[in-house]
This record gives C-alpha cells, sequence and structure tokens, in this order.
C-alpha cells in the first residue's frame, strides 16, 4: 500500500482564466492606438492634399494674374500709354523674368516712351482753382514776370513739381493776364504729374486732389482716370482696415483685380481676407472662415494660415444644421374677400302627407 497523498489537480477554468483578464486591457490599449494612430494619420493626409490644392490653386491664380497684365499692358501699349505699360510689365516680370510676351512688349514700351513725344493736353479751362489746401504762393512780388516766368518753365521742364507749383500760383495771382494760356499749361502739368507721384505713393488723398485740379484745367488721359479709379479704391478700402474687414475685404478685391501693383493691393487683400476669416472663426463659424482662408491662400500660402484652413474645413464638416425653431404666434387670416355669388339654398323637407 503506497503512502503517498494525492495531490490536488488544477482545474483547467482556474488556469486558464487569470492570463485572459490580464490580456483584455493590453488588447483595448492596442486597439485605441491604433484608432489613434488612424485618426492622426487621416488629419496629416487632409491636411497634406489642403496644401497641396492651395498650392496649385495659388499657381493657378497667379498665372492668370500675370496673363491678365499682360494682355491690359499690351492694349495700353496700342493705346500709346507707355508708362502704364511698363508699370504692369514691370510687375510681371518680378514674378516671372522668363515670361516671353512681357519681355517683348516692355522692349516695344521703352521704345515708344524713347520715341513719341507726351501728348499735350488742351487746356479748356482759364479760371483759377481755389487755393485751398494748395502750397501758399511764393512771398513777395514779382520784378520781371518774362524772367519769372522762364524760370518756372525750367522748374517744369526739369519735373521740379513741387517748387514749379507754389511758383505758378504766385505767378498767376500777380500776372492773372500774363501769357495766361502758357501758364494754365504748364499749372495743368504740373497738378497732373504731381498728383501722380503723389497717388503713387504715400500721399494719396492729396495726390487725388491735384488730379481733380488737373482735371478741371482739361481734359485727363485714360492711364491717369484708370490711377484715380485705383486712388479711389484704396482709399475707401484703407478707410475700413481695422474697422470693418468685410467693407476693406469689398473694395480690396476690385483693387487686387485691376491694380495688383497699386499700392501691394494683393499683398493688403491677403491680410483682411485673412482677419476676416479669424474674426469668424473665433465667433466658431467655421464655414465663412473656411472660404476666406480658401480665398487668401489664392494670393498667398504660409505654414499658419494652412493650419487655420485645415482647422475650419474640419469644423465645418463637423457642423450640425440648426434645427428650425416651430412656427408660433400665427395671426389668423382676416381680410378674406366676402362672397359675391347667389345666396345658398337650404332645400325645405316637405311634410309626409297623413
Amino acid at each position: 500500500m503506497s503512502n503517498a497523498v494525492p495531490q490536488p489537480t488544477e482545474s483547467k477554468n482556474s488556469s486558464s482564466t487569470p492570463p485572459k483578464k490580464k490580456r483584455r486591457p493590453v488588447r483595448a490599449a492596442g486597439l485605441l492606438l491604433i484608432i489613434v494612430s488612424v485618426l492622426v494619420g487621416w488629419f496629416m493626409l487632409i491636411a497634406f492634399l489642403g496644401w497641396q490644392s492651395g498650392q496649385r490653386e495659388l499657381q493657378d491664380k497667379q498665372f492668370a494674374q500675370l496673363d491678365r497684365q499682360v494682355t491690359l499692358a499690351e492694349e495700353n501699349i496700342g493705346q500709346g500709354n507707355y508708362q502704364l505699360a511698363l508699370t504692369r510689365l514691370d510687375w510681371v516680370l518680378e514674378r516671372d523674368a522668363n515670361h516671353a510676351k512681357a519681355q517683348s512688349l516692355r522692349e516695344q514700351a521703352l521704345a515708344g516712351i524713347g520715341t513719341t513725344p507726351e501728348p499735350t493736353p488742351v487746356t479748356a479751362v482759364t479760371v483759377t482753382p481755389a487755393p485751398t489746401r494748395l502750397p501758399t504762393a511764393t512771398p513777395g512780388a514779382i520784378d520781371s514776370p518774362s524772367e519769372e516766368l522762364l524760370r518756372i518753365q525750367r522748374l517744369v521742364a526739369t519735373k521740379f513739381w513741387e517748387e514749379a507749383l507754389p511758383a505758378l500760383l504766385a505767378f498767376q495771382q500777380q500776372f492773372p493776364s500774363f501769357e495766361r494760356e502758357e501758364t494754365d499749361r504748364l499749372l495743368y502739368d504740373t497738378f497732373l504729374n504731381y498728383g501722380l507721384d503723389l497717388v503713387d505713393g504715400e500721399q494719396v488723398e492729396l495726390g487725388m486732389y491735384y488730379l481733380a485740379q488737373a482735371q478741371q484745367l482739361g481734359d485727363l488721359p485714360q492711364y491717369v482716370k484708370d490711377y484715380q479709379t485705383w486712388a479711389e479704391l484704396y482709399t475707401q478700402g484703407i478707410s475700413f482696415y481695422g474697422v470693418n474687414w468685410e467693407a476693406s475685404a469689398y473694395y480690396f478685391r476690385d483693387l487686387c483685380l485691376a491694380a495688383p501693383f497699386y499700392q501691394s493691393s494683393c499683398e493688403q487683400l491677403f491680410t483682411v481676407l485673412v482677419s476676416l476669416g479669424d474674426q469668424y472663426a473665433f465667433a466658431q463659424d467655421w464655414c465663412p472662415a473656411e472660404q476666406l482662408y480658401r480665398e487668401a491662400s489664392s494670393y498667398q500660402t504660409t505654414a499658419e494660415l494652412t493650419q487655420k484652413r485645415t482647422e475650419a474645413t474640419e469644423n465645418c464638416l463637423l457642423a450640425t444644421p440648426t434645427p428650425s425653431e416651430p412656427i408660433t404666434d400665427t395671426v389668423p387670416i382676416s381680410d378674406t374677400a366676402p362672397f359675391e355669388g347667389a345666396p345658398f339654398v337650404l332645400p325645405i323637407e316637405t311634410p309626409a302627407s297623413p
């Protein structure tokens, strides 16, 4: 007879249950990690595709804008506006130095400037414009009007507009009838050219005023009228800058389309669009923000703008439509037209005979 004590055997359930309980959290953590990785990869793919799409849109927009300016420059050359054509073509060549048509047209514009004299407009008004906001006239009496007129002519010929303008005003004040047609012509040229210099610089409003004064003395060339329009759009856009981004964008959109070279209009539009998009994003109105960021990226792309656009796109897709409220406080219809036909006749029952 054996004295060995039988050892208790472990059941299958007791040996297999603990490992299953340990593996479940590990499996859940692994599954969660896989889901997070897939989501991160998905968002990275969306961001990359958005950036790639933005780059294509930017290139298409830039090429279209360059072609438009080349076409307008060609029209300017045909009209004899060589200086404006040269301004457009220089802007194009700064962005695409190998643009063959722009190079060819630039040579034509330079040849036109060198061989064609600038047309002198015909002055039609002989009344001296009001001196409001104009430089004060040179003090002192003029001894010899002939010598002073020669000096003024030299100032105008050498394009010293700032010195020629007060000298002309003083001359016309002291000698209103002396060579009036000539002094009006000189005053017209000074107002016109000095105004253009200021309009294309920092004193836009003063330049606009000088151009308006020139318009009182004679007809303005078409390219000067174009500058007047651009200056008006610019001053309107700047007046709303930082105050009403939507109104500012309205003016800079037109200016960027017509004259991207004027006052860095497209760069200004880019800043306005991003600022307006930020305003919508701050209010969590993501869909309009995404549209504005998309429009801004057609003029310029930055890493910050790409991130903003991606965030706005994702939140716009996640946005749910607001359920419509039930219609309440309805007003009953009260002003119905009366019935105008024959009155209704109700049937009369005939009593049964006994």
